[in-house]
């Protein structure tokens, strides 16, 4: 399989355009659907000054061929909000199966048939100042946007490591998706977009490989695949454990979890970004050299084309990690 890519100059980012459009007419706010123009939260709601909150982003993969829309691991997506929900001391309302559910009544009502991104909100709504968690009115949030377009460039990425360090997990929980905590990887983005490159490339504060900005790092060394571990103050990503199996199967060689020095992201033989919206991106250059020949990684091109086809359910593997959101009666009405 090949691919076009686009020719990396220095200080020349060719990262495309985010995709994100604005949301769908309907937006699901904690026990009823509402339209998104009514769906305000007030200038005095305790997350918007402190990001008390939690969040996540789960995928929807049109297939026209099936005329059908398929969500990707729904199931362990609320979960993982649910485990940050407790974390941050909250309860979330309503249980995994039931957000599901909702998600896909709410691609329903939008009549969403296109690739989109579902964002599900849990925040300190209330207009309370206290700097706390407890005592404060939380609301849930589901709301959609089509994505037409990629997150990331898929064809390759140039990346810089950042001066900005990840938080380290004793500052701020990071087996948590925590609303406050993205702004160091915003200001990593935009520090590495205004050197003239696509992503940045977080550490920890030791100095170990963390994670990019919204995505899990995988480098190779010869036929061996290595992934910073949890404890290195990663969000632990479902789309990494999708990656970590799927080179299991087709390697037959698990992924080594193990701490990553900088220098060897200039050594490795292959590397890639995955994650939710990214899915899986190659990675061309860090920090100005070239990832091996400086082109995509031929493993890397085939992990990406088989989670696409796994989302979108065009091959037979891993039916379980897909959700239908259409039945065939709907299909056959439309």
């Amino acid at each position: 399989m090949t691919q076009d890519v686009d020719t990396a100059q220095p200080g020349v980012a060719h990262t495309s355009t985010v995709p994100f459009g604005r949301p769908y007419t309907w937006v699901f706010v904690d026990d009823r659907f509402v339209s998104s123009e009514d769906a305000r939260v007030s200038v005095g709601a305790n997350t918007l000054s402190y990001g008390t909150g939690t969040f996540e982003g789960i995928r929807a993969s049109w297939n026209e061929g099936l005329r059908q829309l398929f969500l990707l691991e729904p199931d362990a997506h609320y979960h993982r909000m649910e485990q940050s929900a407790h974390i941050l001391g909250l309860e979330l309302p309503k249980s995994s199966d039931q957000l599901t559910t909702i998600t896909a009544e709410l691609l329903r009502r939008n009549d969403v048939r296109t690739d989109a991104y579902i964002r599900p909100l849990f925040f300190l709504a209330e207009e309370q100042f206290p700097v706390r968690m407890h005592g404060i009115t939380a609301q849930l949030t589901v709301a959609a946007t089509p994505i037409p377009g990629d997150y990331i460039n898929s064809r390759g990425v140039r990346c810089m490591v950042s001066s900005w360090r990840r938080s380290p997990d004793v500052a701020v929980p990071n087996r948590a998706k925590v609303i406050g905590s993205y702004a160091g990887p915003a200001l990593a983005k935009t520090e590495a977009i205004h050197h003239g490159f696509d992503e940045a490339i977080m550490l920890t504060v030791d100095g170990y490989v963390a994670e990019a900005t919204t995505s899990n790092i995988f480098i190779r060394f010869a036929d061996s695949w290595v992934t910073p571990p949890v404890t290195d103050d990663i969000l632990e990503g479902i789309t990494r454990r999708q990656v970590m199996q799927l080179i299991r199967e087709e390697t037959g060689t698990p992924v080594t979890e193990r701490r990553i020095l900088r220098s060897e992201l200039y050594t490795c033989d292959e590397a890639l970004l995955c994650g939710t919206a990214a899915m899986v991106v190659p990675i061309l250059e860090v920090d100005g050299r070239r990832v091996g020949n400086g082109l995509p990684g031929k493993q890397t091109l085939a992990l990406q084309q088989r989670l696409r086809t796994i989302a979108r359910r065009e091959e037979e593997r891993h039916p379980e990690w897909t959700t239908p959101v259409y039945s065939g009666d709907e299909e056959e009405g439309s």
